[in-house]
């Protein structure tokens, strides 16, 4: 290491030690608080909006699930497998619509306390197919509950 005496020049922090492995910089210590903490608050009209987008996602999840409740128990004229089948997929389709209404504000939170993008996810294109397969599901019992 150079002195203030000696005239050589500073050591290179990416120089080969002897072996040859390159010197290693250390890594930057992780923020230890929780996502929520960290970064720069957001703009609180930002927040406020992203919070009404997740319950946004909320109403949703709940009115799949009163719409399964309303399928086992109001459609009587159905064959109970079929009305079984479709409370289940709206069941799941609300469950899933629970969990990524809450990773959506999550990412979106963060996002903003880090003063990053906000991006795009495929997950509204992944919902609006699981709604097409809802729809035809649906078809399916108003035929058959025709007959």
């Amino acid at each position: 290491m150079a002195t203030q005496d000696d005239p050589s020049p500073p050591e290179d922090p990416h120089a080969r030690e002897p072996e040859g492995e390159p010197v290693r910089e250390p890594e930057p210590q992780q923020d230890a608080r929780p996502w929520w903490e960290q970064g720069e608050e957001p703009d609180y009209r930002a927040t406020l909006a992203n919070e009404r987008t997740f319950l946004a996602w909320s109403r949703t999840a709940l009115a799949l699930l009163a719409g399964a409740f309303a399928v086992v128990r109001l459609v009587p004229v159905t064959p109970s497998g079929l009305r079984l089948g479709l409370a289940c997929y709206l069941i799941a389709l609300s469950v899933g619509t629970t969990l990524t209404g809450y990773h959506q504000w999550r990412s979106s939170q963060r996002r903003m306390r880090h003063r990053l993008p906000l991006g795009h996810a495929p997950v509204q294109a992944l919902l609006g197919l699981a709604f097409l397969v809802l729809a035809g599901l649906v078809a399916c019992v108003a035929a058959f509950s025709a007959h």
